[in-house]
């Protein structure tokens, strides 16, 4: 038994003698230096820069879609003073770069369903290009902050645009330059609805979504709840509410099935903003009603169909010229989806309702009689 003890107590004092222990202990060390050289090593690089979805420090991620120099920290320290707009996804700052002295949007996203309306933007504007479809340079990602970086709009949207006036009283807005804002619309939906593959249904198609450049180029934004179209012939079916009212289409009220004709109908309203000047819901209007309801009482001959248009732009040049418009959005608001027209059939109609088309003196075929029978 003494024995055993012994060459026990022998074990042990070996194992804790200095020429044992010395080489683990030097090991240990220099597990430890090492690591700690690797991990000062990351840190350093991680940091250093943020181009095209590397990372600029252990917490910023940049996803670039178009080449622009962006500095993490200035995009995403905004000033409350700068703020240009809020809606249903965040809101919108002017930002002006020192690297480049240019100036962008930065769209801050709401907290919540930030990821998934990021998803949606970048995946639609990522890929994308038009000149009627806003520009998204950037993504900005940290835990808990999503910021989104566009072009920066110098007019604001459509719907201000339509409501400021200058001097005098006058509209910003004479019925030329509507009615270029309103092909030009037509032209960046039809492109996402004909030339993308799948097609891609905005959802929320209104006039403060309508952004305007320096020249009042039109740009279609905030494709926050936008849904890229299923092959099936009866649309898509969302199982989120998307859309504002007064420019929801009717049968959103009965079923979640999308289709482009619901972008059209909103379309619609649209033009009817254009032509009357007015806003989609109005007291005016009556409990419950809104444009296109007041729109339609009012086609029973010309003097009535003349009460509709916007009298701060309505000159006696451009009324034809005005009413050919409001045709076309008469159409586009139509009760059933079937008979409302396609986007690409939008832009056609109103290329023939260019005022600059030549019209003989003198020859107007809608002067007499019901207008929209």
């Amino acid at each position: 038994m003494e024995s055993t003890v012994t060459k026990g107590l022998c074990k042990i004092d070996w194992f804790c003698s200095p020429s044992y222990c010395l080489p683990w202990l030097l090991l240990l060390a220099g597990l430890l230096v090492v690591s700690y050289r690797n991990f000062m090593f990351g840190e350093h690089y991680a940091g250093k820069d943020l181009k095209r979805g590397k990372e600029i420090d252990p917490k910023w991620k940049i996803e670039s879609f178009h080449p622009v120099e962006l500095d993490a920290e200035e995009i995403c320290d905004l000033d409350e003073d700068n703020l240009i707009g809020s809606g249903g996804t965040g809101k919108v700052y002017r930002l002006d770069l020192k690297k480049n002295g240019g100036t962008v949007a930065v769209k801050q996203l709401w907290k919540g369903n930030e990821v998934k309306l990021l998803a949606a933007e970048m995946e639609i504007l990522g890929k994308i290009r038009h000149r009627n479809i806003l520009k998204l340079f950037a993504c900005l990602m940290k835990s808990g902050s999503n910021f989104l970086v566009f072009e920066y709009m110098e007019n604001g949207n459509l719907f201000q645009a339509l409501h400021r006036q200058i001097k005098g009283r006058q509209s910003e807005l004479d019925w030329q330059q509507r009615y270029r804002i309103a092909l030009g619309a037509a032209k960046g939906i039809a492109y996402l609805h004909h030339d993308c593959s799948p097609a891609i249904i905005h959802r929320d198609i209104k006039s403060t979504n309508i952004l305007l450049d320096e020249d009042y180029e039109p740009k279609i934004a905030d494709f926050g709840v936008a849904k890229i179209a299923e092959k099936s012939p009866v649309g898509s079916n969302s199982c989120c509410f998307a859309g504002t009212h007064g420019y929801l289409a009717p049968e959103l009220a009965y079923t979640f099935k999308v289709t482009e004709k619901s972008d059209v109908y909103s379309f619609g309203v649209v033009l009817l903003e254009l032509v009357t000047g007015r806003r989609p819901i109005e007291e005016q209007y009556g409990d419950g009603k809104d444009i296109v309801y007041w729109v339609l009482t009012h086609l029973n001959d010309r003097e009535s169909v003349l009460e509709v248009l916007d009298q701060k732009v309505a000159t006696d040049s451009v009324q034809d010229d005005m009413i050919k418009v409001l045709k076309v959005a008469i159409i586009c608001t139509a009760t059933l989806p079937s008979l409302r027209p396609t986007m690409r059939d939008v832009v056609k109609m109103l290329i023939d309702a260019d005022p600059c088309t030549f019209r003989s003196p003198g020859g107007n075929s809608d002067k007499n009689g019901k207008l929209f029978l």
